[in-house]
């Protein structure tokens, strides 16, 4: 398996591969590649950092507010 910071390396290098694109490029089509080209490292990333987050905060380890904020588990309603 491949560790995450090879995934978030890969996606920096493309979205700023994109932020270069989309400000040396004067054609609109390729102004749109460029922006094609920034969205897709959020579709490599956002499930990565999504169980990140999610396994930090069952930890207990970054909690910005309480942990009643945050239920764990679904109450159960009679």
């Amino acid at each position: 398996m491949v560790p995450m910071e090879y995934y978030l390396v890969v996606s920096t290098i493309m979205f700023f591969a994109g932020i270069y694109g989309f400000f040396t490029r004067r054609n609109l089509l390729a102004m749109l590649i460029s922006i094609g080209l920034m969205l897709i490292p959020l579709k490599i990333i956002l499930p990565f950092l999504t169980v990140f987050s999610i396994s930090i905060i069952r930890r207990g380890s970054f909690s910005p507010f309480s942990l009643s904020e945050f239920p764990l588990r679904r109450r159960r309603w009679r």
